[in-house]
């Protein structure tokens, strides 16, 4: 689980690299003007979409069905579920893709009011949602093979995919938009041109595996996991409709400040580095020894796995979140402020970092907790509990949208996912009649001691290097002296995940995790 985690993490930390790189080229270019603002709405609703009906449904709902047929089913029937789950997910989103990019004029009014104040971006808003809708088909198809390779512990070449789709928007930034008019459609081209690339790369894998394709409507193990989709399309749902309503609220600038549905965007995007990275990383990989376990009824490993994945979690997560909220600003500022990128953005951006880096552990604890639950085939928990998440986050952003403008929608979202991660695993604690908090949160305040001090160490080294080096090379040096202040303190404190890293690393070399599965 390890190792795969271990691949997930490099092929993530690719694309999530690249996918800085884009956005940093799309700040230059576009800043947080209406061509950026429209291409943020336009791409949020098939990036929702992406969630609800692809990569979280379909891995959420596929793998734990795929697992169990592997380990208790014939080769066989293996094979005839997936042909019927290709059938059936064809169908869907090419139909999905279609209606969307119809319905764009509607779907606009819908998520972003505050644009028909301004027919242009309105208009160029519509445009780029007809184009983009469609992305939701490919990516779609994307997360099926995905989870079909994933359920055969094949990790790396579904995670190359978002690092494909990302290349494919630098190329765009780089040698399209200087020939566009408005440059922000070859914007929209590139990612449409990157999603069917991401596509075609996990056929011949798959192929390769023993899938074929196939026309089947009907298989036992297809209705389970229509079973099974079904709580996880409304749980994603609920998730996705807190980041539609922050889209909304921040679309509303007279009370949040112009340009703050871009800024949140950028704010997100660094959030999700560590997040993606590690936390999504580590749920996806532990998903199928879960389902293992559970489909065996071995109770005992299950919960050892849940809480060995959890604190190994946060051991990354924590001083991740510490270093975004110390070093807020000189990032933003470092990665975006140039071009149309101005200093106001600068600052919107900054706040909304600080303010989502305060549930950046939750929210990644969540992912990890969410999975256990879907191991054991219970999908109507964790929806119950999002739902009242959601109503929590509506109500403290509604509280500290006029105080805090675009900070108080991003710090509704880290109260949220904090109450939701802590009643998740209350819950899970109550399922199994063993504790689970305890354990970890021992580790956790361990942790978090290590991540403060990191974070006192480099916020004294920026400012005594202020005004001897340029403020990204002062950047990067600080950034670079955090990770060992912030071991140095494991060890001092005597974290157990430390010990166990260092153990891992002396067994199995590097290269190993990384070796063709």
């Amino acid at each position: 689980m390890a190792r795969s985690a271990g691949v997930l993490a490099l092929a993530t930390t690719a694309s999530r690299v690249l996918g800085f790189i884009g956005a940093m080229l799309m700040a230059g270019l576009f800043g947080t003007t209406a061509q950026s603002q429209a291409f943020v709405v336009a791409f949020r609703l098939p990036n929702l979409l992406r969630d609800l009906v692809a990569e979280g449904a379909v891995t959420s709902a596929f793998v734990p069905v795929l697992s169990w047929y592997r380990a208790k089913a014939s080769p066989e029937e293996f094979w005839k579920l997936t042909q019927a789950l290709w059938t059936r997910a064809s169908i869907l989103l090419c139909g999905l893709g279609l209606l969307g990019s119809l319905a764009a004029p509607w779907l606009v009014r819908l998520i972003a009011p505050g644009f028909l104040a301004d027919p242009e971006k309105f208009a160029l808003t519509v445009r780029l949602t007809r184009i983009l809708f469609p992305f939701i088909t490919l990516v779609g198809l994307w997360a099926f093979f995905m989870g079909l390779l994933n359920s055969l512990r094949h990790f790396a070449v579904p995670a190359l995919g978002s690092a494909v789709l990302n290349l494919a928007t630098i190329a765009a930034c780089v040698w399209w938009v200087p020939l566009t008019t408005p440059g922000i459609l070859a914007v929209a081209m590139g990612v449409m041109i990157g999603g069917a690339m991401q596509l075609a790369m996990q056929v011949p894998v798959a192929m390769s595996r023993g899938f074929r394709f196939g026309w089947r409507w009907s298989h036992p193990g297809a209705r389970d996991i229509v079973r099974l989709l079904g709580p996880r399309v409304i749980g994603s749902a609920v998730y996705q409709a807190s980041v539609l309503m922050d889209t909304i609220l921040a679309s509303l600038g007279a009370i949040v400040g112009e340009g703050a549905v871009a800024a949140l965007f950028f704010a997100n995007r660094l959030v999700q580095l560590p997040l993606a990275v590690f936390g999504t990383a580590s749920a996806q990989a532990s998903l199928p020894t879960l389902s293992e376990h559970a489909a065996h009824r071995d109770m005992a490993a299950f919960r050892g796995t849940l809480i060995h994945v959890t604190r190994m979690v946060g051991f990354v997560i924590l001083p991740s979140a510490v270093g975004l909220m110390v070093l807020a600003f000189p990032i933003v500022g470092g990665l975006f402020e140039r071009g149309a990128f101005d200093h106001r953005a600068t600052v919107m951006t900054a706040q909304a970092l600080i303010c989502y880096s305060i549930g950046l552990l939750a929210y990644a604890v969540s992912k990890v907790i969410t999975g256990a639950f879907y191991a054991m085939h219970d999908t109507w928990t964790s929806v119950r509990l999002a739902l009242e998440a959601l109503s929590l986050n509506l109500v403290l952003c509604l509280l500290l949208m006029w105080p805090m403008k675009i900070a108080g929608l991003a710090l509704a979202a880290a109260l949220a996912n904090s109450l939701n991660a802590f009643r998740l695993m209350r819950r899970l604690e109550q399922r199994l009649g063993q504790p689970l908090l305890a354990p970890v949160l021992a580790a956790f305040g361990r942790m978090l001691l290590a991540s403060i001090g990191m974070g006192a160490c480099c916020a004294l080294l920026w400012y005594t290097l202020d005004g001897h080096l340029h403020a990204l090379m002062r950047l990067l040096l600080v950034i670079g002296c955090g990770p060992p202040a912030y071991l140095l303190g494991c060890w001092l404190l005597r974290v157990e995940e430390w010990s166990r890293v260092t153990q891992w690393l002396r067994q199995f070399p590097l290269w190993r995790y990384f070796a063709p599965e």
